[in-house]
């Protein structure tokens, strides 16, 4: 199983925390008409469970790109106290295609965070929308290329450790190889959203951050509709079912134990919380 096994106490907290961290997101986004979805398993637990899914360790949220860069410009600028944006607009070696808004004081970390300059605390994901081409051969070009560069972010900023000695060889040596040429992955991200921010307003869709992004219909997100998560209303896409069934099949069977995934922590702290 491919999992942190939490004791119930620990998990429940680590819940309630990140539930925190996303009524302050929704509370920013409400007060400045930024839309935003559940996504990913956040939007299966909406969906089956009014809440997160019992192992789940994550909230996940998605934005259109020109609310994302809004609700950067004005999370940044309001310099908070309480929270940091990890994007990599704040970090060079941040090899991430989507941000974390974290939790100061706190830590959530894995095993590589000790080869980059930023520290990882409690957090929620913001996930981004990118247009695509209405133009088959165009789309799948966006696709394939940016499914290529998004494997070259991490070989750009961390050392692989305890992998299988062929992939960890190659993708070490290319490693060394972009340090010493100075690749960073904020230039490899600029390259992706240069692929897929040339349209605006088609009817196509994708999260390039996945291993294999779908395509998803513009109006399958819509304004969006209320429903319960965790006692607190939050917005859905208003065609989830399909979104769901693209990505998961049958969202509502949960899957079987060795399918079970969230985050393989090496060091979690709740700080002064």
């Amino acid at each position: 199983m491919k999992f942190t096994d939490y004791d119930l106490e620990t998990l429940n907290k680590l819940q309630n925390m990140e539930l925190m961290i996303l009524k302050d997101f929704i509370k920013i986004c409400a007060e400045n008409n930024l839309k935003y979805y559940m996504y990913g398993g956040s939007l299966i637990g909406v969906i089956r469970h009014e809440g997160f899914i019992p192992w789940d360790d994550d909230i996940d949220v998605i934005m259109f790109r020109e609310d994302y860069e809004k609700f950067k410009e004005i999370f940044l600028s309001s310099h908070s106290e309480k929270y940091e944006l990890l994007s990599d607009e704040t970090y060079d070696d941040y090899f991430f295609l989507f941000s974390k808004i974290i939790l100061k004081g706190t830590k959530f970390e894995e095993w590589w965070v000790d080869q980059v300059s930023f520290s990882v605390g409690i957090n929620i994901d913001i996930f981004v929308l990118d247009f695509l081409s209405d133009n088959d051969l165009i789309c799948s070009f966006q696709l394939n290329s940016t499914r290529f560069l998004r494997r070259l972010l991490a070989i750009s900023s961390i050392k692989l450790v305890d992998y299988p000695q062929p992939t960890q060889f190659v993708s070490n040596v290319t490693h060394y190889i972009f340090d010493f040429l100075k690749v960073k992955p904020s230039l490899i991200i600029n390259i992706c959203l240069k692929l897929v921010n040339r349209q605006k307003n088609t009817n196509r869709v994708t999260d390039i951050t996945t291993r294999r992004p779908q395509i998803y219909n513009v109006d399958d997100y819509g304004t969006g509709i209320k429903m319960n998560f965790e006692g607190i209303d939050v917005n859905v896409p208003e065609n989830y079912h399909e979104i769901l069934k693209q990505i998961y099949g049958d969202y509502m069977k949960l899957p079987p134990e060795d399918e079970r995934f969230n985050h393989i922590t090496e060091q979690l702290s709740f700080g002064d919380y």
